[in-house]
This record gives structure tokens, sequence and C-alpha cells, in this order.
């Protein structure tokens, strides 16, 4: 196994504008030695190019980036990528077709290390041993992803950046090579970022994510603190499957349309309040209408067209137990639900904008 030094990173208030358009804004990121962030983020709000600007592929306007105890860009210092230490994965792969696999993987490697057992062992480590001397066109789309990842790890860097390392592979092998550098990457104990437009994928690689909208940072958590408390409404619907419900509050509770739900926080007059699809029932019988069943074997959601109009939500792990039609009443049974304070129109900070 490749010994790796796993280093922090922090980037402290780093911004970046092409022509007029900010594309980073004060961006404040740090993670720890051996733990995986996903930079989590719709297209177009700035993670590939913080994740270029720590590799050294862009140069920010201003701020700070440290990794392990150096700080590799701000304060007159500007650190040339290859001496950064950081080993990076591009979303196409980036591999040379007139090199070989064992050509592409030692291509960031001294004459010496190339020739001595750094190459075999990376392509080892990520289950690509003895194909050294193939193409990379004649490799699958799961096996030129893998090479890719073995170039990145074999000069053994503190810090890996991979830039939507799935995107090219279709539904089915992208679940499992994700698994599989997922367990890669607990082995190694490499400091990680990730990019992904991926809810899921943040979640099951990620030991934290930060969710990014337009140029910013809104929220840095764990994936259950951040499923579970999103600090606004436009995070909780893009981090998951979210039925947002307005209300009146009387402070440790709030009056909705599926009944009285307590308040994990509490507030007082108009509220908009999270309800996930796994936390409502429902019960046959009652004013409210299933309009939609859709059955993914492990649990079934249902489209609730409630009185007044509302449409929600609501999952169940079970076969269907109600058809399209079919009279229910819907209730809460979760925990203390989120809320959010109405404010004005009430409008999200990121919704409108071009992210």
């Amino acid at each position: 196994m490749l010994n790796s030094s796993a280093g922090t990173i922090e980037v402290r208030d780093l911004t970046k504008r092409f022509g007029r358009q900010p594309v980073l804004r004060g961006i404040d990121l740090e993670v720890a030695p051996r733990s995986v962030v996903a930079l989590l983020g719709p297209s177009g709000c700035g993670k590939t190019t913080l994740l270029r600007a720590i590799a050294g592929l862009e140069r920010p306007d201003t701020g700070t980036i440290s990794v392990g105890e150096t700080t590799v860009f701000g304060a007159g210092v500007d650190v040339a990528p290859e001496r950064r230490r950081i080993g990076m994965v591009f979303q196409d792969w980036a591999l040379f077709p007139h090199l070989d696999v064992a050509g592409n993987v030692g291509y960031g490697l001294s004459r010496k290390e190339r020739s001595g057992p750094r190459v075999e062992d990376a392509l080892d480590l990520v289950g690509l041993g003895g194909l050294g001397a193939r193409q990379p066109g004649t490799l699958s789309g799961g096996q030129q992803q893998r090479v890719a990842l073995a170039r990145a790890i074999a000069p053994e860097p503190s810090v890996l950046l991979l830039d939507e390392p799935f995107s090219n592979l279709d539904t089915s092998l992208r679940v499992q090579v994700r698994s599989e550098i997922h367990q890669l990457l607990a082995e190694l104990g490499i400091t990680t970022i990730f990019v992904t437009h991926d809810q899921e994928e943040a979640f099951v690689l990620g030991d934290r994510v930060a969710v990014m909208a337009a140029g910013t940072i809104v929220q840095q958590s764990t994936p259950a603190d951040l499923y579970a408390r999103p600090a606004t409404p436009w995070v909780a619907q893009f981090v998951g499957d979210a039925n947002l419900v307005g209300a009146s509050s009387d402070g440790a509770q709030a009056s909705t349309v599926v009944g009285v739900v307590p308040l994990a926080e509490a507030r007082s007059g108009a509220v908009t309040i999270l309800l996930r699809p796994e936390e409502l029932r429902l019960r046959p019988g009652g004013d409210a209408v299933v309009e939609l069943v859709e059955y993914y074997g492990h649990d079934t959601v249902y489209l609730v067209r409630a009185p007044g109009g509302l449409q929600l939500r609501v999952r169940a792990g079970s076969a269907p137990e109600h058809q399209r039609g079919d009279a229910v009443t819907v209730e809460y049974a979760g925990p203390p639900a989120v809320s959010y304070a109405v404010v004005g129109d009430n409008e999200e900070p990121f919704a409108s904008e071009g992210i």
C-alpha cells in the first residue's frame, strides 16, 4: 500500500472573478486530515473553480490556501501546482491516448520512480494490476476512471482532489465504482475533496458536505446533520425530497395542513415547515387524494393532493398499500420539525440566481 502523509486543507476568504462575474465570493473551507469532504452544488456555482484554485490551476484574486502547514497561495505566495503535493482526478479523466496505462500512471513521477514499484503498486491498489501495457482506449469507462485515480495517487500526495469523478459512467457502473473508490479512500487515508452535484453521492462518500450556491458555501456539516437541519429552505430542497409547508405557529408547535406539528425551535407567527416524505404517514379515508404511486422496490413514494391544493410527497418503506384515486389522511409522525421564519416574500437568496 502506498504511504501518504495526510494534510489539512484550509481556505480562507477566497475570491475569484472571471471578468466582471464573481465566481468565488469569500470562500472559507477547512478539511481535516484523512477526511473526505464533498463540495455539493448545482452547475455553475463555483465548485470546480474552487477545486482548481486549491490545485493551483486557477489563480484566485484574494484569500489564502494552505495544505498541511504550508501556505500555497496568499500573502505573496503562489506555489506551482506540481509542488503542492496534490493529486487530481479530472472529470473527463484526461488520459493520454498515446501512452499505455503504465505511462499514464507514471506521468507525474521521476524517471527513477517510474522504473521502480510505484506504478504497479498504484495499479494494484485500484484493481488494475497487470494491465500496465494496455492502451487506455481498450479499457472500459470504469477501468479508465481507475487509471486516472492511480495516476493521481502514484506520487503519494497529501491531498486528493476529484472533480465529478463518476459523471461519465452509466448508472449501474457509477454505483459500483463509487463503492470501490470509497473503500480505497478509507484505506489510504488521503485527505480528499470531491466535487459533485449529486446529493446521494455526496452523502455516501463525504464525511462532511459543503453546500455551495452562487460562489459561496451556504452550509457545511455532516450528511446526517445537513439532512436533518438544513440552514435554509433552498438547502432543504437541494439535499433531498422536501415538503415545504406554510403554517401558523404559536411557539412550540404549528398548525399545518397535516395537523399540529411540534417545532425544533420555538417561533411565533407565519413560518415555513420542513416535512421530509418519510416523516409523513397515510391512513385510509379522508379529504386528501393519492395522485401518483412510485414504487422503487425498497420503498414507495406517494404524491398526495392535500386540501387546498398542496401536493405532498409521502415515503413508505413497503410495497404500495394505496392506489391512485384513493382518499387518504396525511399525518405527521416525525421528530420536532425544522421551521423557517417568513420574512417579506420569503424569497430564497439563491433560488433565482444563475447557479
